[in-house]
């Protein structure tokens, strides 16, 4: 039997292909946007890979976007993996129509140049240590056949572009005291605990600059659902062995971070439409026909 997803349609027929998967980048998650977007409601559906995390329907400058607070964990009974919830909410944007997605990390600075409330557009990732399902794709019964997920630019040149742009802007316009760096290696460790020293060292000698704990996933599954992905990372904090801090400095970062990134954040969705529609193979995969021990052959759907 063939699976028909039970997305729902937006109202009035409208086409909302923009998300954001919320992160610490943004501060307190129900709050992204608060005072700038609209807000129209929420809901949630049955994905192929169970139920989607709770979804909000938002508005800025007239483009509609979906907003998932804080990755879909916030749905997660305590003790439950989180791996699965990360699934169900790539699924459930796939299933909705979403083709562009930004999110954003507070991350440790393992490069002792950077310091807090610097703002890192990530370019490359390292995923240390995966213990969340590695093919998104096959952990919610879905398939892209004939499609070919290179991982040679790992973010969207598009949204990173856009990124870039509207965090200058907002820095000049502000006097935002963070530094803005326009490109970054990102390192995912193990989720759900801070890193020792001798991992720090470990990170940059491999070539890491910052590290966090859920961006990486969301660049591989948004690549494996074809979905453009960029990511406004930040610093509220060193590293741990880089230099001391106090989770009181991390808070009051955050703070910072999430008022500069969430006007950012908006802008770019408000260009989206405009600038960052033609197509980019490197983000949403090359297709390809027959299969890679038979090049003559039919591609044939899982």
């Amino acid at each position: 039997m063939s699976y028909k997803s039970q997305a729902p349609e937006p109202p009035n027929g409208e086409t909302i292909f923009i998300a954001v998967v919320g992160g610490t980048s943004f501060g307190a998650p129900l709050k992204f946007g608060e005072g700038l977007a609209a807000a129209e409601g929420s809901f949630s559906f049955e994905t192929k890979a169970g139920p989607s995390p709770t979804l909000y329907r938002m508005r800025y400058r007239g483009i509609p976007f979906y907003y998932i607070p804080f990755y879909g964990l916030l749905d997660k009974p305590d003790g439950e993996a989180d791996g699965p919830y990360h699934v169900r909410a790539w699924a459930a944007l796939y299933e909705l129509g979403v083709t562009h997605a930004i999110g954003g990390a507070t991350c440790g600075a393992i490069d002792p140049k950077l310091d807090f409330d610097d703002i890192v557009m990530i370019d490359d990732f390292i995923e240390w240590r995966a213990e969340r399902p590695n093919d998104a794709l096959a952990a919610s019964g879905h398939s892209r056949p004939g499609i070919f997920p290179n991982f040679e630019v790992p973010l969207s040149p598009s949204i990173r572009n856009l990124l870039v742009d509207e965090s200058e802007k907002q820095k000049e316009a502000n006097s935002y005291q963070g530094s803005i760096r326009s490109t970054g290696t990102f390192v995912q460790f193990a989720p759900g605990r801070f890193e020792s020293p001798a991992e720090i060292r470990a990170m940059r000698t491999l070539g890491g600059e910052l590290t966090s704990m859920n961006q990486a996933t969301c660049i591989i599954y948004a690549r494996q659902f074809g979905i453009r992905y960029g990511a406004i990372c930040s610093i509220s904090n060193p590293a741990v062995g880089v230099r001391p801090f106090t989770f009181e400095q991390m808070q009051q970062s955050v703070q910072r971070i999430a008022a500069f990134t969430i006007p950012v954040v908006l802008e770019t969705i408000s260009r989206i439409p405009q600038e960052a529609l033609a197509p980019e193979l490197s983000s949403t995969g090359e297709p390809f026909t027959g299969s890679y021990l038979d090049p003559e052959g039919e591609t044939t759907p899982l």
